[in-house]
Protein backbone atom coordinates (compact mmCIF):
# COMPACT_ATOMS: atom_id res chain seq x y z
CA UNK A 1 0.00 0.00 0.00
CA UNK A 2 1.33 3.46 -0.81
CA UNK A 3 0.69 6.97 0.43
CA UNK A 4 1.04 10.23 -1.47
CA UNK A 5 3.25 12.81 0.21
CA UNK A 6 4.61 16.23 -0.74
CA UNK A 7 8.42 16.35 -0.44
CA UNK A 8 9.52 19.38 1.57
CA UNK A 9 13.21 18.73 0.81
CA UNK A 10 15.18 16.52 -1.54
CA UNK A 11 15.86 13.13 0.02
CA UNK A 12 16.86 9.60 -0.88
CA UNK A 13 15.83 6.21 0.42
CA UNK A 14 16.97 2.71 -0.43
CA UNK A 15 14.19 0.20 -1.11
CA UNK A 16 14.25 -3.39 0.18
CA UNK A 17 15.27 -4.43 -3.31
CA UNK A 18 18.39 -2.28 -2.97
CA UNK A 19 17.19 0.29 -5.50
CA UNK A 20 17.87 3.92 -4.56
CA UNK A 21 14.84 6.18 -4.74
CA UNK A 22 15.27 9.93 -5.11
CA UNK A 23 12.47 12.22 -3.98
CA UNK A 24 12.55 15.77 -5.28
CA UNK A 25 11.38 18.71 -3.16
CA UNK A 26 8.24 20.40 -4.44
CA UNK A 27 6.73 17.25 -5.93
CA UNK A 28 4.16 14.81 -4.65
CA UNK A 29 5.45 11.24 -4.53
CA UNK A 30 3.88 7.86 -3.92
CA UNK A 31 5.70 6.31 -0.93
CA UNK A 32 5.35 3.03 0.90
CA UNK A 33 3.69 3.39 4.31
CA UNK A 34 6.99 2.75 6.11
CA UNK A 35 8.92 5.31 4.05
CA UNK A 36 6.09 7.84 4.44
CA UNK A 37 6.04 7.31 8.23
CA UNK A 38 9.83 7.58 8.59
CA UNK A 39 10.00 10.64 6.32
CA UNK A 40 7.16 12.32 8.22
CA UNK A 41 8.96 11.75 11.52
CA UNK A 42 12.04 13.47 10.04
CA UNK A 43 9.84 16.28 8.62
CA UNK A 44 10.94 15.51 5.06
CA UNK A 45 7.38 15.26 3.74
CA UNK A 46 3.88 16.59 4.38
CA UNK A 47 0.43 15.35 3.39
CA UNK A 48 0.06 18.38 1.16
CA UNK A 49 2.01 21.45 0.18
CA UNK A 50 2.14 23.90 3.10
CA UNK A 51 0.75 27.36 2.22
CA UNK A 52 4.01 29.30 2.71
CA UNK A 53 6.44 26.58 1.62
CA UNK A 54 9.55 27.72 -0.23
CA UNK A 55 11.91 25.39 -2.09
CA UNK A 56 15.20 24.59 -0.35
CA UNK A 57 18.47 26.02 -1.67
CA UNK A 58 19.92 24.20 -4.67
CA UNK A 59 23.16 23.97 -2.69
CA UNK A 60 21.54 21.91 0.07
CA UNK A 61 22.55 18.26 -0.06
CA UNK A 62 19.70 15.73 -0.18
CA UNK A 63 18.74 14.19 3.15
CA UNK A 64 19.27 10.44 3.46
CA UNK A 65 16.50 8.31 4.90
CA UNK A 66 18.36 5.22 6.11
CA UNK A 67 17.23 1.65 5.76
CA UNK A 68 17.30 1.35 9.57
CA UNK A 69 14.85 4.27 9.91
CA UNK A 70 12.49 2.65 7.40
CA UNK A 71 12.68 -0.74 9.15
CA UNK A 72 11.99 0.92 12.53
CA UNK A 73 9.04 2.82 11.03
CA UNK A 74 7.67 -0.42 9.55
CA UNK A 75 7.90 -2.14 12.96
CA UNK A 76 6.23 0.86 14.63
CA UNK A 77 3.37 0.76 12.11
CA UNK A 78 2.86 -2.96 12.77
CA UNK A 79 2.65 -2.34 16.53
CA UNK A 80 0.18 0.51 15.98
CA UNK A 81 -1.93 -1.65 13.69
CA UNK A 82 -1.89 -4.56 16.15
CA UNK A 83 -2.89 -2.18 18.96
CA UNK A 84 -5.72 -0.74 16.87
CA UNK A 85 -7.10 -4.23 16.24
CA UNK A 86 -7.01 -5.39 19.88
CA UNK A 87 -10.34 -6.11 21.48
CA UNK A 88 -10.87 -4.02 24.56
CA UNK A 89 -12.59 -5.79 27.46
CA UNK A 90 -14.79 -3.16 29.16
CA UNK A 91 -14.45 -4.85 32.58
CA UNK A 92 -10.64 -4.84 32.37
CA UNK A 93 -10.56 -1.25 31.13
CA UNK A 94 -12.81 0.03 33.94
CA UNK A 95 -10.79 -1.65 36.72
CA UNK A 96 -7.46 -0.21 35.52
Amino acid sequence: MSERRFALVDFTSRAKTGRLSIYEAGRTHSLSQAVAHAATKRELVAKQRPPHWTPPSIFRQPEVLTEVEVIEAEAELKVLQRHALEVVDPETASSA
